[in-house]
């Protein structure tokens, strides 16, 4: 399926969903989203209605998200941003993985836990961020494949694991950051980036121009940008970081600005 036709087939759907919990006044919600998927909704969130909507993976600052639409408050919220829904409204559950014996087991990367959950036959969508936490792992995911996981998911490569669902009242994700101060010219987004990545600004401009670029999940395609402190930014390769402070200009016509890396 070309790229533009999975483009409509996703409008079509986010515009099905927000009509139907408009007219039946409930909440629905979409699978979790990646990048691409969320700046298409974003680009187009004027188009479905008065329906008012949250984004949601389970954490604050989760790059994989759902979009929920609330149209059991749209009467009292109608077209608003909703504040962060309790993971049991989202339909969310957060695995949590962790060796059978951590003195045999495995130093396990991102694409390892993945290719273990969707070799059981798990489609994608269903499954949103898995966060690392040394030997141990977090997997968000849809509440109604959780038990599934938790009894068949056994072994990843070679280390023997134990799943177990974490209560919604115990999960603590904070995201881990490496704080990064640099000296910029502007608070142009391919100044940050590069700044960020440590990159040239031709080849920000390029990553730019190729729309790898996504600023609080929207592709954003202008160099120039100016970006607002608070703002996230992610580079499909690099990573993501926060745009947390801008400093006053230099003599020398520069701004110090600190940046928070995520880990």
């Amino acid at each position: 399926m070309n790229q533009e036709k999975e483009e409509q087939l996703l409008k079509k759907r986010l515009t099905e969903l927000s009509k139907a919990a408009y007219h039946k006044s409930y909440c629905v919600y979409t699978d979790f989203l990646n990048m691409n998927e969320i700046s298409i909704f974003h680009n187009m969130v004027r188009e479905i209605g008065p329906v008012p909507y949250s984004l949601w993976g389970g954490y604050q600052g989760a790059e994989r998200v759902r979009v929920l639409f609330h149209g059991d408050k749209a009467e009292e919220c109608s077209g608003q941003i909703l504040d962060a829904p309790l993971n049991y409204e989202a339909g969310i559950d957060c695995i949590h993985v962790k060796p059978a014996n951590e003195k045999f087991a495995e130093e396990l990367n991102h694409r390892d836990y993945l290719g273990a959950i969707l070799s059981l036959g798990v489609d994608r969508s269903k499954v949103g961020d898995i966060i690392i936490k040394g030997k141990e792992a977090y997997v968000f995911c849809d509440a109604s494949i959780s038990s599934y996981f938790v009894m068949n998911l056994e072994q990843i490569k070679r280390t023997r694991v134990r799943l177990s669902i974490e209560p919604y009242d115990e999960i603590q994700i904070e995201p881990s950051y490496k704080e990064i101060k640099a000296s910029v010219s502007s608070v142009r987004l391919d100044s940050i980036v590069a700044a960020a990545f440590h990159l040239s600004r031709g080849v920000t401009a390029e990553l730019i121009g190729r729309e790898l670029v996504y600023v609080n999940g929207k592709i954003i395609v202008s160099n120039s940008f100016a970006l607002k402190e608070g703002d996230i930014i992610s580079v499909r390769g690099y990573g993501k970081f926060r745009y947390e402070e801008q400093g006053t200009m230099t003599k020398k016509g520069r701004y110090g600005v600190t940046l928070l890396l995520y880990c």
